[in-house]
C-alpha cells in the first residue's frame, strides 16, 4: 500500500482521533506556508525572550521549550474557553516540537 493509499484510508476513517490528527496536519502545513518552519520561527521568538529575560533565566530557552509553552497556553485556553481548535493546535505544537528537536539534532551533527 502506498503512502497516498494509506492517507486515503485514514481520511475516510470515522475515528475522531484520526480526524483530529489529519486536521492538525492540514493546519501545520498551512501555517508553515505562512510562518515558515517552526525551528526558524520559534528561534526568533526564543531569541527575543532570551535577550529580554537573560537575567531571570538559568539557561536559554530552546525552540522545543517554546513548543511546550504553546501547548501549555492552549491547555490554559481550553480551561477558560473550551474549543475544538485548542486540541488541534496542541497536536500541531507537539509536531512542531518534534520538528524542532530534529532540526537541533541536524545542527549538532554538522557542528552548529
Amino acid at each position: 500500500m502506498t503512502l497516498i493509499d494509506r492517507f486515503k484510508v485514514l481520511a475516510a476513517s470515522e475515528d475522531a482521533r484520526v480526524q483530529a490528527i489529519l486536521e492538525a496536519a492540514r493546519t501545520v502545513e498551512e501555517r508553515g506556508k505562512t510562518y515558515g518552519p517552526p525551528s526558524q520561527h520559534f528561534s526568533r521568538t526564543t531569541g527575543a525572550i532570551n535577550a529580554i529575560f537573560a537575567n531571570k533565566l538559568r539557561e536559554p530557552l530552546t525552540t522545543e521549550d517554546w513548543a511546550m509553552f504553546m501547548i501549555i497556553d492552549k491547555l490554559a485556553r481550553e480551561q477558560e474557553v473550551p474549543k475544538h481548535d485548542n486540541a488541534i493546535d496542541m497536536i500541531g505544537y507537539a509536531s512542531c516540537m518534534v520538528e524542532c528537536k530534529e532540526a537541533r539534532s541536524a545542527q549538532e551533527d554538522v557542528g552548529y
